[in-house]
């Protein structure tokens, strides 16, 4: 039991350190992109502001930052999962039937999410007022960071079921 545990709190710690500062690196060089695209056609009138939606942050310190926010909010939002799916499954109706390889506790896990999203959001806005840091759009940066590995973690669960 122990070393299930440990595996699961060092796999999901890992791969979520992993894939967001990852896609939260990768946003930024987009909204770099596009903003330096974007004075080009400033220059001959044509702006347009696409990457007005895209989070970014300044590479060197966000990605320290992105860091340190998995560390800590990833291993409760595990905890209050394996807690769900040890002690309250089958007593709660929360668990629904799901396609193979889906998380089969899916509402609950989609409430821990929202809440590690809020959590990230806020003290990603609390860096953000620096601008040092360079970040934009700190709710966007919550959302996308974590929907990329939730989405990578459930298609790795997949991938091991199938």
């Amino acid at each position: 039991m122990r070393s299930y545990l440990l595996e699961m709190f060092f796999v999901s710690l890992i791969l979520t350190i992993a894939v967001e500062p990852a896609a939260v690196v990768l946003l930024t060089k987009v909204r770099v992109r596009l903003e330096s695209k974007e004075r080009k056609h400033c220059q001959a009138g044509t702006a347009r502001r696409i990457h007005a939606f895209l989070p970014a942050v300044c590479e060197k310190r966000g990605f320290l930052l992105v860091f340190l926010v998995n560390v800590l909010t990833n291993p409760p939002a595990v905890l209050a999962c394996w807690l769900e799916r040890r002690y309250l499954t089958g007593t709660t109706g929360i668990v629904m039937e799901m396609p193979a390889g889906m998380p089969q506790t899916l509402p609950l896990q989609l409430i821990v999410e929202v809440v590690v999203v809020a959590v990230e959001a806020y003290v990603y806005g609390s860096f953000a007022k620096d601008s040092r840091w360079g970040i934009r759009r700190p709710m966007m940066l919550s959302v996308t960071a974590n929907l990329c590995s939730w989405l990578c973690g459930v298609g790795l669960l997949a991938l091991r079921n199938a």
